[in-house]
């Protein structure tokens, strides 16, 4: 598959909505409780540093390379403010 069709912002927002509905259909699917998480709650764990170091990617790319790559930095952005937007009101 060649992904130089698609845009850097594209595949960006792809990897983000592909990730959480996997999240999210195994958290569904898969039920656990207190003492044993499920895998939904492990991927959601594992999000923080994935999306940690695809942001380090894209902000050394921007630093460094030739092409912008701050509408990536800022859905990042977005995307780490609306989960916690939502998971805060999961909370409550």
């Amino acid at each position: 598959m060649n992904l130089n069709k698609f845009s850097k912002e594209n595949i960006t927002i792809a990897f983000y909505t592909i990730f959480i509905l996997i999240a999210g259909a195994c958290y569904e699917l898969f039920p656990g409780d207190a003492k044993t998480p499920n895998i939904g709650v492990l991927l959601l764990y594992l999000f923080v540093p994935i999306s940690l170091v695809y942001f380090m990617a894209h902000l050394v790319k921007q630093i460094y390379g030739d092409q912008s790559y701050v509408k990536c930095l800022l859905i990042h952005g977005v995307v780490w403010l609306s989960v916690a937007v939502i998971l805060s009101t999961f909370v409550k």
